[in-house]
């Protein structure tokens, strides 16, 4: 029942980053190394999300 869960989880996961990957590429204001944030640690996602919010 845990990896069903898990899955389920992991799914619905992957299917909001489809969904924002997909809305960032359409926006032409978007900056396009955010798409691949995902592959950074989360101590870096955290320092953009921070900049983000000061303004840069």
């Amino acid at each position: 029942m845990t990896l069903f869960i898990q899955r389920a989880e992991h799914r619905d996961t992957q299917a909001i980053h489809a969904k924002l990957d997909e809305m960032l590429r359409s926006n032409d204001s978007a900056a396009s190394h955010i798409t691949r944030i995902d592959d950074e640690e989360p101590e870096e996602i955290e320092k953009h999300r921070i900049r983000k919010q000061q303004g840069d």
